[in-house]
């Protein structure tokens, strides 16, 4: 496709072929490496703290972490949607699509569920964010597009339910031990809720098209589906709590 051709939203395939997003692609190759090696650092100082964690409580803070650099398929999938959705407000021009792939804030993540709902919030501000803190990462970032984003109690549309943070992660870029922050979202939630997340993810992610979720009656399902873990996760708070009083 030629250069000065504009850019089509006919279809991902015809969007994913233009010069602009062709651009892109090495830009995106240099920042999954490193996304890429600060995932594996999350995880591993996760996993490390949950160790500590458990010697000395005799419990573990977190059943399940995980992590992921997002796939160049997927990445430019949602540009593609983000590109749509400011082609139809703004236009787009080159310059902003560019812009829309500086804004995609999540290339790397991790995930952890907690045993019970209400330790979510705590574990994250009591725990987490101390203890990375003292290893060099940035973990109260205030700015507007990476404030903290509480999908807890009330859910999406969907039923998706999670606390989403973000980190600044130390990640060595040399063989002289230089280090970049690397921006990482984290996405933290309880066990049963995480059960709900995986899936739905099985149930309509299709790695070639995204989300497809445009059956009603399926939604609603899914939302009453997460109502009631959300409903089972506040028993299970109130089980644990009287067993532990009359222990």
């Amino acid at each position: 496709m030629a250069a000065d051709e504009p850019i089509t939203l006919e279809s991902f395939e015809k969007f994913r072929d233009h010069s602009w997003v062709r651009d892109l692609v090495p830009r995106y190759k240099k920042d999954a490496i490193l996304a890429q090696y600060a995932v594996t650092r999350v995880i591993s100082d996760l996993r490390d703290m949950n160790k500590s964690y458990l010697d000395e409580y005799g419990r573990v803070a977190f059943n399940s972490i995980e992590g992921r650099v997002k796939t160049e398929a997927s990445l430019f999938r949602k540009l593609y949607q983000q590109a749509r959705e400011s082609a139809n407000r703004h236009g787009l021009t080159q310059g902003s699509l560019q812009r829309l792939f500086r804004g995609i804030k999540d290339l790397s993540g991790v995930r952890f569920s907690c045993p019970y709902l209400d330790e979510v919030k705590s574990t994250i501000e009591d725990l987490v964010r101390p203890r990375l803190a003292k290893l060099g990462y940035a973990t109260s970032l205030k700015a507007a597009p990476l404030r903290d984003k509480d999908f807890l109690d009330t859910g999406n549309e969907q039923g998706y339910r999670s606390y989403h943070f973000h980190l600044q992660v130390p990640t060595v870029i040399d063989v002289y031990g230089n280090s970049q922050l690397c921006l990482c979202e984290v996405q933290a939630r309880s066990e049963l809720q995480h059960v709900w997340a995986l899936k739905s993810h099985d149930l309509f992610y299709k790695p070639d098209a995204g989300w497809q979720l445009s059956d009603q009656h399926v939604l609603e399902d899914m939302r009453q589906v997460s109502n009631s873990l959300r409903a089972a996760d506040q028993l299970l708070v109130s089980i644990r709590d009287r067993i532990r009083r009359d222990g």
